[in-house]
């Protein structure tokens, strides 16, 4: 399934970004951002019809300037509440995608500071 990978495309392709965006950890030495999967459980299931279940992702802005990392949570919060993305290789379907956590701040770091929310994406994956 492509899905944090398309996600990481379209994050790569916004204006407000630092250029470096991850999948797992984001860079301790500089300015990035993170998207991680995060447990979730499927939802329904069916042999021959596929799968759907919520795809829970967190997102981690880490950046130098305070301001700059609250400014690029709160719109990439903005961007992808009610988001629509498509898959490049049709492994899934997306239905919807929420915000469930709001931006929040985690802790300072050596290089500056860090923010996270979380969203939801419910997908369907074909069987």
């Amino acid at each position: 399934m492509d899905f944090l990978h398309v996600l990481k495309a379209d994050m790569e392709n916004l204006t407000f970004t630092p250029p470096t965006v991850e999948i797992g950890l984001y860079r301790a030495d500089g300015d990035s951002i993170a998207i991680r999967p995060a447990p979730s459980t499927i939802d329904d299931r069916d042999m021959q019809q596929g799968k759907s279940y919520n795809y829970l992702v967190q997102f981690l802005v880490h950046h130098q300037d305070n301001e700059v990392a609250y400014n690029t949570i709160e719109k990439l919060c903005n961007h992808y509440d009610d988001s629509h993305l498509e898959s490049n290789d049709g492994s899934f379907q997306l239905i919807s995608f929420q915000v469930t956590t709001t931006p929040n701040f985690v802790q300072r770091t050596e290089h500056g500071v860090l923010y996270t929310m979380m969203a939801t994406a419910e997908l369907y994956i074909g069987g």
